[in-house]
């Protein structure tokens, strides 16, 4: 996976995030520091404010799952995304998405582990 930069969400600001491919039914996935069957990693800092909390919601082609993982990150160190998710239904494509509230903060997401504060 790498980081791309998605279209502009509700409030009108850019959001990052990953795309996934071929999802299955019934499989756990979550976030892991580990890379092994079903582990998606994600690493996030910020910029813009002392800390902010991140959430990462999941696009599908009929269904948006919210708030499947969260991270209270901190300015200027990479912070490692907690959470999960099962789905319903396959999905050939996926949005992983990672949005907060605070409009002077710009988010910063890794595939890759990077040092950590």
């Amino acid at each position: 996976m790498r980081p791309a930069i998605f279209g502009e969400t509700a409030t009108g600001f850019y959001t990052p995030g990953f795309l996934l491919k071929n999802l299955t039914v019934g499989n756990f996935y979550c976030f892991s520091r580990l890379a092994y069957s079903g582990a998606i990693t994600a690493w996030i800092k910020i910029q813009g404010a002392n800390s902010a909390l991140i959430r990462a919601s999941l696009k599908i082609e009929n269904r948006t799952y919210n708030c499947i993982g969260t991270v209270l990150a901190k300015n200027g160190c990479w912070s490692f995304l907690k959470g999960g998710f099962v789905l319903d239904s396959p999905s050939n494509l996926a949005l992983l998405l990672f949005q907060q509230r605070k409009r002077a903060v710009t988010i910063h997401v890794s595939d890759q582990q990077e040092l950590v504060c």
